[in-house]
């Protein structure tokens, strides 16, 4: 029995990290699973700009970021915004270098859908983002 890949180039994905070299290595990866609609942004601020501007249906998020931190997005994400073109329940990767009980529980009760810890490979990122996307209805065409 062969596995039918979900067609991931209709989801519209934000990537938020403060580092550039990591935004680079998670959009390759995104690319190379499929996706093909990919914003970034470099701090909370301008994520929450974009997520104000477009719909998105995946944020992946790091936890430590100069200034507001990933953990401070997730909790004005689930917030959500009056007039705001994405979703409250939008499904969110965390993604961090520490994987110790008490980050991955502040992140859980923030809002987060699931944690990644660095470093990141193809595959874990494959499958967090299915498992979480298989979760909420797909968009529309």
């Amino acid at each position: 029995m062969t596995l039918v890949k979900p067609a991931y180039a209709i989801y519209r994905i934000l990537v938020v990290d403060d580092q550039t070299e990591m935004l680079t290595l998670l959009q390759r990866m995104l690319k190379s699973i499929g996706f093909s609609q990919i914003w970034t942004a470099t701090n909370v601020q301008d994520a929450l700009q974009m997520l104000n501007e477009r719909p998105f249906n995946l944020l992946l998020t790091d936890y430590n970021m100069m200034g507001n931190t990933g953990l401070e997005l997730v909790r004005k994400v689930r917030a959500g915004s009056p007039g705001w073109s994405t979703r409250a329940d939008l499904p969110i990767i965390m993604i961090t270098g520490h994987g110790e009980r008490d980050y991955v529980l502040a992140a859980r009760q923030a809002g987060v859908s699931a944690f990644l810890v660095k470093p990141v490979s193809r595959d874990q990122l494959e499958e967090k983002a299915a498992a979480v996307l298989a979760r909420v209805p797909p968009p529309a065409a």
